[in-house]
């Protein structure tokens, strides 16, 4: 056999390598964007939980202040870090303000009765504010992404609709989609279910 026709063997045989090989990354592709959401929406219920925590603390700590920023939770020791909303890319969250209305609650959630919540308002202004100036401190956070969840979280299947606020509670429903498991949990990540209260999935 000549060179040119070994050549030509060894052509067809990395062409048909390189088509096998994309053809594997794209059928991979939708269970890595999958795996991606997955671990960002571990981080927002994370992230969600400390900052209601800290304004917990922080509330206990001041009379029942409510918190200006997350700069000063972060100075108060409070908050380990100042954190971003990890599902966009700016990193800005939502503040929920007293009175708020944040949206619909599915009933059967715990400490709750379905409908819409509102957020009490039996709380004083911030201790950071001017006399005779009213600076509205902030009693939860939410993410500003509008987009459809894997999970659920308190009944609701949209970021933006996720509310962490200090107190509720946080039941986390199972990820809808793909299911890529790893040793010890039903889906990537994720923890055996409980039945009560989480920080984290």
């Amino acid at each position: 056999m000549s060179r040119r026709a070994e050549a030509g063997y060894s052509m067809v045989a990395l062409m048909a390598a390189v088509a096998i090989m994309m053809i594997m990354l794209a059928a991979a592709a939708p269970s890595w964007r999958y795996v991606m959401r997955n671990d960002a929406e571990q981080e927002l219920i994370f992230r969600g939980g400390e900052i209601a925590d800290a304004i917990a603390r922080y509330q206990k700590r001041n009379g029942n202040a409510l918190p200006p920023s997350l700069e000063v939770l972060v100075k108060g020791k409070f908050l380990r870090r100042q954190y971003k909303d990890p599902m966009t890319k700016h990193g800005r969250w939502r503040f929920i303000r007293p009175g708020e209305v944040v949206g619909p609650v599915a009933s059967g959630i715990p400490g709750t009765t379905g409908g819409t919540t509102t957020t009490t308002t039996t709380t004083r202004p911030s201790a950071f504010s001017q006399p005779g100036v009213t600076l509205g401190g902030f009693q939860g956070v939410a993410s500003t992404s509008a987009e459809k969840s894997l999970r659920i979280f308190n009944g609701r299947t949209r970021y933006n609709e996720w509310v962490f606020l200090p107190g509720q509670p946080r039941v986390v429903g199972r990820p809808v989609g793909p299911a890529i498991p790893r040793p010890g949990s039903a889906f990537p990540g994720t923890r055996p279910p409980s039945s009560g209260p989480t920080t984290r999935p």
